[in-house]
């Protein structure tokens, strides 16, 4: 049966009152629709917005094979430029426990289980709620874990993001984070940032940093680079030939990224690191 949380007002986080079709705050008026059960905790205008900034051929492509998430995450794991290696968000979960509450804010298609929740601004296969990571519809201290993977890049404001993810952490609960270090510009529908160790030390230094290990290795930073670098070569500075060519090398430069699982451990690997993962723990 799946965890059914108390939804807060998103701004002021004051407790909602379940209506037939939405969650109302009785003190101002506001309400947020329920639709095909899915609580909507965005206005129209900012989904109107971040629909219009996912066109372009990459993005629609994304979207299109989104609907099929089996297919989606296979073509993740084969062809993007990433060789996952070190603690998973599956495994950090596991240890958690089966009891465990939580949410995995910026989901997207990817599901845990029951009783952790898919977050997401747009709605996909598989998201329980749509909402702002910037204001998350949940109590402070009402979660045992977030899980956040691959979304902070892709926002302006990632501070206020993982300042929210901590008000809704209970005390002792924790977090599990992926960034990117060396890894080429991706947008989903927009990219803003990168990390090294020493950056994501100093993003979530309000909580006690039980871990940072790479998730992603110097050989899937290779592959990103050797893909982008071809692709700028072989398009002639044409847009639309560079993201074709962007779409079509992944297919011929996907093996040099399992490298990764020979030498993705090495400790002299962060230094080049794709991706970053980290631990932390609310205090």
């Amino acid at each position: 049966m799946k965890w059914q949380p108390a939804f807060v007002h998103p701004v002021s986080h004051v407790p909602l009152t379940r209506e037939a079709d939405s969650f109302k705050d009785a003190q101002t008026g506001d309400v947020f629709p329920v639709k095909n059960g899915i609580p909507i905790f965005v206005p129209e205008s900012l989904q109107e917005h971040m629909d219009g900034e996912r066109k372009g051929l990459e993005n629609t492509l994304k979207t299109l094979l989104r609907k099929s998430p089996l297919l989606y995450r296979f073509l993740i794991f084969m062809i993007s430029p990433v060789c996952f290696t070190g603690l998973s968000a599956k495994r950090f979960l596991k240890r958690l426990g089966p009891d465990t509450t939580g949410l995995n804010v910026g989901s997207g298609v990817h599901k845990f289980g029951p009783n952790i929740l898919n977050i997401d601004i747009f709605y996909y296969e598989g998201v329980d709620v749509v909402a702002n990571g910037e204001q998350l519809p949940f109590a402070d201290n009402s979660v045992d874990a977030v899980v956040c993977e691959s979304l902070l890049e892709h926002v302006p404001k990632p501070k206020v993001i993982v300042d929210e993810m901590f008000r809704v952490l209970k005390k002792g609960g924790q977090m599990y984070i992926v960034i990117p270090f060396v890894y080429p510009f991706h947008a989903c529908p927009n990219d803003f940032y990168r990390w090294s160790k020493t950056g994501l030390n100093e993003m979530l230094k309000e909580g006690e940093i039980v871990k940072i290990g790479v998730r992603a290795g110097a050989s899937s930073a290779l592959m990103g680079q050797l893909t982008t670098w071809t692709a700028i070569i072989l398009s002639f500075g044409l847009t639309p030939l560079y993201n074709f060519f962007s779409i079509v090398l992944p297919l011929v430069f996907f093996p040099v990224k399992f490298l990764d699982l020979l030498f993705g451990w090495y400790p002299t690997a962060i230094h080049g690191a794709g991706q970053f993962y980290a631990v932390v723990k609310k205090q």
